[in-house]
């Protein structure tokens, strides 16, 4: 494994967990985590602290234009997820050597945070520590075709959550021959399509509204805006797996007809790229009530003729 230096953090230490105190001052260079803006990179620091092991550092802000909070007492868990994203992508440029212009795919994902690690903290930035171990590493020629991280996050030095997901990566150059003409395709609005209220899925901005109905069909169809300032703040070829798992939690947030409910655990697995220029259906069904409360909610994202994504939220008001 490389140990790759990051000029705005210095070398990266290889000593024993907590050996050095995490920074938090400023977020590390968004070309590193796939942003444009600095506000929207969320991670702030990486350590080395064993074989396959690293320890990152987060910063969640007091507001996001995005990630919230969710409500007055809690972060979104969303912005947990898109943190775990930013770790792995730390992770693979910095201490995988993976070029930054390769292209990551993801396959599945699961998620646990806790109402604890999301709460706010009076107006003040909440500081994080998750721990990451790299598995099942595959590589192709001298490089790496992908591998499982998994997630254990820490607030104060007390678990708040856990997660994991599964990815791969490809060259630019690979990626354009997988995607073909695809790549070229761009978003097509269904004029009938009646987007729904911000305040139904728990948004202010209608911009942030990703789902909408069509007149006589069941389910929600998929709304794309490539202006989005977040979900499509940088050139993209389909929807990425922040705004599937945004639509999904839209979705579900409908069925049960609570705007304010958290998905506090999930499972999502992505089965096909979501494209610009097709229909897409999104459909959420109540599954069962969980030991503490919390509803669990099946979603399925269908497009084509082919299932795109499914998974289950389990949400709780």
């Amino acid at each position: 494994m490389t140990t790759m230096i990051n000029p705005q953090m210095g070398p990266l230490s290889e000593g024993l967990p907590g050996a050095e105190p995490m920074l938090f001052q400023r977020p590390v260079p968004p070309n590193l985590v796939r942003r444009i803006r600095p506000s929207d990179v969320f991670v702030t620091d990486l350590r080395v602290t064993g074989y396959n092991a690293f320890q990152v550092g987060v910063r969640w802000p007091a507001e996001h234009l995005f990630y919230g909070p969710a409500t007055r007492d809690s972060h979104d868990p969303l912005l947990f997820l898109e943190s775990l994203r930013q770790a792995g992508l730390l992770i693979a440029n910095m201490a995988f050597d993976i070029p930054t212009e390769h292209k990551y795919i993801t396959h599945d994902k699961h998620f646990s945070i806790s109402p604890a690690g999301l709460r706010t903290n009076g107006g003040r930035p909440v500081e994080l520590v998750i721990a990451v171990t790299a598995h099942d590493i595959r590589r192709r020629g001298r490089g790496f075709a992908g591998m499982r991280f998994e997630f254990v996050c820490y607030r104060d030095g007390v678990q708040v959550g856990t997660a994991g997901y599964r990815w791969s990566t490809v060259s630019a150059a690979g990626y354009a021959r997988l995607r073909g003409e695809r790549g070229q395709a761009e978003p097509m609005p269904d004029p009938e399509a009646v987007p729904v209220c911000p305040e139904a899925v728990g948004r202010r901005d209608q911009i942030d509204v990703m789902v909408a109905k069509l007149p006589g069909q069941d389910g929600w169809l998929l709304q794309i805006d490539a202006e989005h300032p977040v979900v499509y703040d940088h050139p993209i070829d389909h929807v990425p797996g922040n705004g599937a798992i945004e639509v999904a939690r839209q979705a579900a947030l409908l069925v049960l007809g609570q705007p304010d409910a958290l998905p506090l655990r999930g499972e999502l697995s992505f089965l096909h790229y979501i494209e610009f220029d097709k229909p897409c259906m999104v459909y959420a069904t109540v599954d069962r009530v969980c030991a503490d409360g919390a509803t669990a909610v099946a979603i399925r994202i269908d497009q084509d003729g082919h299932t795109a994504a499914q998974g289950v939220l389990e949400l709780k008001a």
